[in-house]
């Protein structure tokens, strides 16, 4: 039995893809998931980690990865990751003009965040 690329569907409205990624995380669905340019980036992550959790004998490092691609996945079909790095760009060109930047401040954010994604953060 040889292992196939294989894509579940090539053309996902946003809503299916969030659908898609509530119902199945394995590896599989979180690159078919992703929007094409990403998935080369994710086999080789994915490779890179499966060595490391055969090595370590520890599948520590691909839980890791596949819940940092699922966020990618997630963020890229709602527009949010476009989103953070036009805000982002904004934020640069402001320091770069040594503007003050306004805002709230990164942990509040970044708390909020990570409550919204079920997510504990040791700030």
């Amino acid at each position: 039995m040889t292992a196939e690329p294989h894509e579940y569907v090539s053309a996902r409205t946003p809503e299916q893809t969030l659908q898609s990624l509530k119902v199945d995380r394995s590896p599989r669905n979180i690159r078919a998931c992703l929007p094409p340019e990403d998935r080369e980036s994710f086999d080789r992550d994915y490779r890179q980690a499966m060595a490391r959790a055969t090595d370590e004998l520890d599948l520590t490092p691909v839980n890791d990865l596949l819940a940092h691609w699922w966020h990618m996945a997630r963020m890229k079909a709602t527009g949010e990751y476009e989103e953070i790095v036009r805000h982002a760009a904004l934020v640069q060109e402001h320091i770069e003009r040594e503007e003050h930047v306004s805002g709230r401040p990164l942990r509040e954010v970044l708390a909020e965040r990570a409550a919204e994604l079920g997510v504990e953060l040791d700030l």
